[in-house]
């Protein structure tokens, strides 16, 4: 009884900072209920997954997404007969701007969480819109990481 125990709380101190996708469940055995810890193959990669995104990787995965989400862009890009790019226009600890000048004139900014992925979306159109103006557009940036 007294090694389930001594087992049981090394357990809970190692298991005890995995509070993300960790199942506990309980079974009745004979020395009483025993708590059972099962700690998911996700956590690792939850980790990684974690790590502050750079802005060169923030302005990769923004073209990654800008390509796949418009396929003409790559031949209007090439073609060179308007203006197309792409800047990191600020960036800090909590959030990365990265600007796309569209073929059209549009100025379209990506929010981007360094550390979780998530984006949404704004665009400013000079001489037809008055400020710049969130879109209904919001995905996680690590989606469209090489």
């Amino acid at each position: 009884m007294k090694k389930k125990v001594i087992v049981l709380l090394m357990m809970c101190m190692v298991l005890s900072g995995c509070t993300k996708n960790t199942e506990v469940t309980k079974i009745d055995t004979d020395d009483g209920p025993t708590a059972v810890y099962k700690v998911s193959d996700e956590a690792e990669t939850e980790d990684v997954q974690n790590e502050r995104i750079t802005d060169d990787q923030a302005m990769t995965a923004i073209k990654n997404y800008c390509h796949m989400t418009n396929p003409d862009l790559e031949n209007i890009e090439k073609e060179g007969e308007y203006p197309v790019y792409w800047e990191v226009q600020s960036s800090d600890e909590n959030e990365i701007v990265v600007l796309f000048r569209s073929y059209t004139g549009a100025q379209i900014r990506y929010y981007i969480d360094p550390v979780l992925g998530d984006t949404y979306v704004t665009e400013f159109v000079p001489q037809i819109t008055n400020e710049e103006e969130k879109t209904d557009e919001e995905f996680n940036i690590r989606d469209y990481m090489d």
